[in-house]
């Protein structure tokens, strides 16, 4: 798997990072391992870096993810970065209620971190 997890201890929040296309295979050990990392931590919020990501596998990989995703109970999740196709695909995902998350876009991982902070 080339995507890395991790929870950021002074900002305390998860940081997903990816280098790959997200397949469908990476989507239940992603989902492990962030509900791990989650466990007993005062907010449930991940920055999501997709400045790198090219692309979702397919459609049947969407689903599993926004499933994966509503399961965890994020509050908030931060994307940075991203192509535009990426960011158009996640807005239509959050915006129809097909994946419940509250979601916003970023530049810059700064930015992610002070919007994320301000919802606490």
């Amino acid at each position: 798997m080339e995507h890395e997890l991790k929870y950021d201890e002074k900002n305390e929040v998860v940081v997903l990072s990816s280098n790959a296309n997200l397949k469908l295979i990476d989507i239940e050990p992603l989902s492990e391992n962030l509900k791990n990392l989650l466990e007993g931590k005062k907010f449930r919020q991940l920055i999501s870096i997709i400045s790198d990501v090219y692309v979702v596998e397919n459609r049947e990989t969407r689903e599993a993810l926004a499933d994966a995703l509503s399961k965890l109970q994020l509050s908030e999740v931060a994307f940075v970065g991203g192509s535009a196709y990426n960011r158009i695909m996640a807005k239509v995902l959050i915006k129809t209620g097909i994946v419940k998350l509250n979601g916003d876009f970023f530049k810059t991982l700064e930015e992610a971190i002070e919007w994320l902070k301000s919802k606490r």
